[in-house]
This record gives structure tokens, C-alpha cells and sequence, in this order.
């Protein structure tokens, strides 16, 4: 078991298997977006453009290392527990404007394929009020992904 969310992110970032480096703050936001793409059970290619695009403007990544996180991500959805530990380390991690910009890129996996299920709202819903982004930067940032 690991003894610190750090020896968690370690593990998962440093694994001899895994031909990329990542940040933590980079694996965990991952996460979050396919566990939104996940919500309606399917992985769809425009959700998974969306994320990759996603990684690659706000991390810096180039093409294959954001497809690499992307398959360790879908691999952490698969044994998660919960999120808990995912946003909670962006807690810590990132100011509010920051998760508030976390909590945008979710919106915008959600609206990628043009249908926003109920499963990826209240999980969007659900992520924010973990990350503690107050009301008001939860609707802005539904309405700017929304509109683009």
C-alpha cells in the first residue's frame, strides 16, 4: 500500500513500463477527463481529441506524450476507487483559478461529441465541488465550453 500520495504519483509516473514522464498535476487532471468521457460507458474519438488537445495546450505535451497519458489515465479509471485522491492532490497542487480551468477542460470533454449525458454533468458536478470551485466558476466555465 502506499504510504503518501506522492509515493502513489511516484509509482505511476516513474514505471519502467511507462515510456513517458509526466507531472502529477498532469496524470491526475488525465484521470479526471476520462473518467468524464467514461461517464456514458464509451470513450468517444472527439472526447479523446479534446483530451489529448487538452493535455498537450495546458501541460506542454507533445502529441505521443499525451497520448501516452491518456492510456495510463484510462488504466487508473479501470482501478480507482474513487476521484478522492485524484482531486485532492490538485487541491494542493493548483490555485483556484487553476482547478477552476480544470473543471473548463471537463466541461469541454462533456460537450465533445455534442451530447451532454446526465452521467458526465453530474460528474463534472461532482469533480468541482471536490476541487472546492465556488458556483459561479463552475457555470462560467460550463458556459465558455459550451460555446466553443
Amino acid at each position: 500500500m502506499f504510504k503518501t500520495l506522492k509515493d502513489f504519483f511516484q509509482a505511476h509516473t516513474d514505471a519502467a513500463d511507462n515510456a513517458v514522464e509526466v507531472s502529477s498535476a498532469e496524470l491526475a487532471a488525465a484521470v479526471l477527463m476520462v473518467e468524464i468521457s467514461m461517464a456514458d460507458s464509451t470513450l468517444q474519438p472527439e472526447e479523446r481529441r479534446v483530451i489529448e488537445n487538452a493535455l498537450q495546450e495546458n501541460f506542454n505535451l507533445p502529441e505521443e506524450n499525451a497520448g501516452a497519458l491518456i492510456e495510463l489515465a484510462e488504466r487508473e479509471v479501470d482501478h480507482a476507487v474513487s476521484l478522492y485522491e485524484f482531486t485532492s492532490f490538485l487541491n494542493n497542487a493548483m490555485t483556484v483559478e487553476e482547478r477552476a480551468g480544470i473543471v473548463e477542460l471537463l466541461w469541454r470533454v462533456a460537450f465533445a461529441d455534442a451530447v451532454l449525458d446526465k452521467y458526465e454533468e453530474y460528474y463534472v458536478r461532482k469533480i468541482s465541488e471536490l476541487l472546492y470551485v465556488p458556483h459561479r466558476d463552475f457555470i462560467k466555465a460550463k458556459l465558455k465550453a459550451s460555446e466553443d
